[in-house]
């Protein structure tokens, strides 16, 4: 018998073999051509497309519109699922895909009206944005109409289904995605809401303290940096001082009893809580870690070795695989454009052109609100100033694979969606023990019909100078970001354009009672008098998501502004040197000294003391640090891991567990929180209330410490001369769609150690319900040089291909992790040297 099993387990591995091999082969067949000819219909002129050194496509098109076409086509050939993905999350059409699984994540997409407010931005598109939209959506089913079955990539044939023909409306669905990334006010009202429940209006002053008065603006008093070291506005905007009256930092509003006391912020997150992972942080807005934002910088001339201006940024996004972005190049006579750009969309989102050069960060605007409602009895209508005013009441049906069809009536007032029927429904089905929420309401810009952001970005792509520049960023509507700009003829400026509503009552804390109509949106701040400077006497600028103006500004912005360490260290790191180079520019990108553990460290210090031989030993590797967080770094694992123990051991009991793990992701809070705690002599807050005995704060840091060491040894081993900050702290990669699926993540999702913390320039910031994993990261670097030589560079997070089996799915982590950046090429003898392929578009013949 052991002949004939030893055949017979050789036959079995044989077939295994032939079976992987012919699903191999067959899974290759999806892999983009890159080489030869393809005939397609939709555009004017043959389009070359050459894929350089890098795998980066550089389109070159006899006019804007070919190009643009151009780019859906490549878009379609490397990152087709993901823009299926992504369009199904704006449309909240998971479920037809994914199954009943997604079907919460949907009920609330469809809720907030992602879908609805694409399709009425689509309706409201000016002529000439229509046109270039209407020209990348042709390439884009150029390519899906030849391309079935086992040629689509992967995730299709696992899911079995095709995608469907791509619209306009679909292109700006994702566009509202990306916003509503960006603009997760929301978040800070419900958890505003939750603390005051739960402690009241004085402890949550002390939670979540405001940004400092003198804290580091990106504009500076009177067109000075002072101080704060900032770019500047002055009389130049025609301000003479505040319009209205200043409003106070936290408006304080009478506590209703009638409203209920149960943790808001924990029966939204609850109910999201279910369904793809990277919807889910999508959702949530970052409520787990505290790292979303960005770096930009620009200097002029007069501070560089080419004697032209220099212009830095990197975004700070949630992670996911593939990258939100894809590097691209598209050339078409004047209109020649090169950076990063947003699959499923067209335009460049940072990058330059031949005159100009621009990047981002987050203003952190506050464009979100929660009206609460009172509704009659039928639940059809709420009261408004005394009146009962009919909700819009809208029908949707949610398809789910492989179960019934799902309908929902949507309901709408004045102020906005009904979120709360979402969340409630979504709790009840997921069987979750939280209280109901009352009605709330949610306004937000983006929701609004006449969104002409993506139409900004297309005028963007073609400014030439400052005048046009600021032109095109007149229509931007949200998220409002912080642009910094750099020119040829050698001028640099910054500009914070979108809208930001101006309140009539309230400072949008927290929310508000929508049926007395005493806190309405009256207007928008004018965009002649939003944050901006043009060629600054400090002679450069620095945006790193801290306060835009000075407390002088005679509007309000936002709250939520972190604090401002990694300004600060840019602006350290810029003053050193006079004759700036790429090369230092690069040096800064991979900067990861702390700040925040340069302040807070001495004061945990002061406070620890250890009884253990491993807390010792722990605290000498601590003292002499030099706070710099590197991937190497014992102390840094040791800092971290004991920060991340400091708000639960010491409010808690406090807050309670639902409360505590929305807080203690706010880092920023939680700093300024401890410094305030940490400086008083036995404050109240360190005692444990759960407890007879009174704890100090000496006693709470040094449990806090005790519980890091523990944690650190258990994942390190006991030899703390080995520890590394790599070692715990890995950037991860989920894939989008598959990676909750365990027998694919370890084919389809990515990691990788990393350095820094949420202070950072290299930003590594920790996420609270992932502990010391990375999962939100400098999605793309870009370092953009304008002088004649042109040495600009930039570098996307992960690879330019969404296809598991290609060379270029994950290539550029490495370099990522390093901080390593690829040549920007504009010149057709560089784009030509060590070419991978050259396909052309051809249209028919007639």
């Amino acid at each position: 018998m052991r002949p004939f099993l030893v055949k017979a387990l050789a036959a079995m591995l044989a077939l295994l073999a032939i079976a992987g091999g012919v699903a191999y082969t067959s899974l290759r067949r999806s892999l983009p051509q890159i080489e030869g000819l393809v005939t397609v219909s939709g555009m004017s002129a043959p389009i070359e497309i050459v894929r350089d050194a890098d795998a980066i496509p550089h389109i070159f098109a006899s006019t804007k519109l070919d190009a643009f076409y151009g780019l859906g086509y490549v878009h379609a050939q490397d990152r087709l699922w993901q823009m299926e993905f992504q369009r199904r999350v704006g449309f909240g059409r998971l479920s037809e895909v994914l199954g009943p699984a997604a079907v919460v994540q949907d009920r609330f997409l469809r809720t907030v009206g992602f879908g609805r407010a694409a399709r009425a931005a689509w309706a409201a598109m000016p002529d000439d944005a229509t046109q270039q939209v209407n020209a990348y959506v042709a390439g884009i089913n150029a390519f899906l109409a030849s391309h079935h079955g086992t040629a689509l990539p992967p995730e299709f044939t696992l899911l079995r289904f095709e995608p469907e023909p791509w619209s306009g409306a679909d292109v700006l669905a994702w566009v509202k995605m990306m916003a509503w990334d960006l603009s997760a006010n929301y978040q800070f009202e419900l958890l505003r809401h939750d603390i005051l429940q739960q402690v009241g209006e004085q402890k949550l002053a002390e939670l979540m303290p405001p940004y400092p008065q003198d804290g580091l603006s990106i504009l500076g008093e009177s067109g000075g940096s002072g101080k704060s070291g900032g770019s500047g506005w002055s009389g130049r905007s025609g301000w003479s001082g505040p319009t209205h009256p200043t409003l106070p930092t936290h408006q304080t509003y009478p506590t209703d009893q009638t409203h209920p006391t149960f943790p808001w912020s924990g029966a939204f997150a609850s109910s999201l809580s279910t369904g793809d992972p990277a919807v889910r942080d999508l959702l949530l807005g970052a409520a787990t870690s505290e790292g979303l934002g960005s770096n930009n910088w620009v200097v002029d001339g007069t501070l560089t070795a080419s004697g032209r201006p220099l212009l830095a940024n990197d975004p700070h996004l949630g992670t996911r695989l593939p990258s939100i972005w894809y590097l691209a190049h598209l050339s078409a006579g004047d209109f020649d454009v090169i950076g990063a750009t947003l699959p499923g969309t067209p335009a460049v989102a940072l990058g330059r052109n031949r005159f100009i050069a621009w990047g981002a960060t987050n203003v952190a605007a506050d464009v979100e609100d929660l009206y609460r409602e009172k509704l009659d009895a039928t639940g059809r209508f709420a009261e408004f100033r005394g009146v009962q005013e009919p909700l819009q009441i809208v029908s949707e049906t949610i398809v789910v694979k492989g179960a019934e069809p799902i309908h929902l009536d949507v309901r709408v007032s004045r102020h906005g969606p009904l979120v709360s029927d979402a969340i409630n429904a979504n709790n009840v089905a997921l069987r979750r023990n939280v209280a109901p929420v009352e009605p709330l309401a949610f306004r937000w810009t983006a929701l609004d019909a006449d969104d002409t952001t993506l139409p900004s970005f297309l005028r963007l792509n073609d400014a030439k100078n400052w005048q046009q520049f600021t032109a095109a960023l007149r229509d931007f509507v949200v998220p409002s970001q912080n642009f910094v700009y750099a020119d040829v003829d050698g001028h640099i400026g910054y500009y914070a354009p979108g809208r930001i509503p101006i309140r009539a009552r309230g400072d949008g804390s927290r929310p508000v009672d929508g049926w007395p109509g005493d806190a309405e949106w009256a207007g928008w701040i004018p965009f002649d008098e939003l944050p901006h400077a043009y060629d600054p006497p400090e002679h450069f600028i620095v945006t790193a998501n801290n306060r835009p103006a000075p407390p002088s500004y005679p509007h309000l912005l936002g709250l939520e502004w972190p604090e401002p360490y990694r300004a600060q260290r840019i602006i350290d790191l810029l003053r050193r040197k006079t004759k700036l180079t790429p090369d230092d520019f690069a040096a800064m990108q991979a900067d990861t000294v702390s700040l925040h553990a340069q302040a807070l460290l001495p004061l945990l210090l002061s406070h620890a003391r250890p009884e253990s031989a491993a807390d010792t030993q722990a605290l000498a590797i601590v003292r002499t640090w030099n706070d710099d967080a590197r991937a190497d770094s014992a102390a840094t694992a040791i800092f971290e891991a004991w920060f991340l123990r400091l708000a639960p051991t010491i409010v808690g009991d406090d807050l309670g567990p639902i409360v505590i793990e929305s807080y203690q992701s706010r880092f920023t809070y939680i700093t300024r929180f401890l410094t305030a705690t940490l400086g008083t002599a036995d404050s109240p807050w360190c005692d444990d209330v759960r407890t007879e005995k009174r704890e100090t704060c000496d006693e709470a840091v040094t449990a806090a410490l005790h519980e890091a060491v523990v944690q650190l040894t258990r994942q390190l081993g006991g030899d703390m001369a080995r520890w590394r900050w790599d070692g715990v702290h890995r950037a991860v990669f989920p894939h989008q769609g598959l990676d909750a699926v365990s027998a694919l993540r370890p084919l389809l999702s990515r990691s990788v150690p990393s350095a820094g913390d949420w202070s950072t320039i290299d930003v590594g910031p920790i996420s609270t319900d992932h502990p010391l994993e990375q999962r939100s990261v400098p999605s793309y670097r870009e370092i953009i040089d304008l002088s004649p030589r042109n040495d600009s560079r930039f570098l996307d997070a992960i690879g330019e291909s969404g296809h598991p089996l290609s060379n270029h799915y994950d290539d550029f982590l490495r370099d990522w992790r390093a901080v390593r950046h690829r040549p920007m090429r504009m010149e057709r003898g560089a784009i030509e040297q060590g070419a991978l392929g050259h396909l052309r578009l051809q249209p028919p013949q007639r």
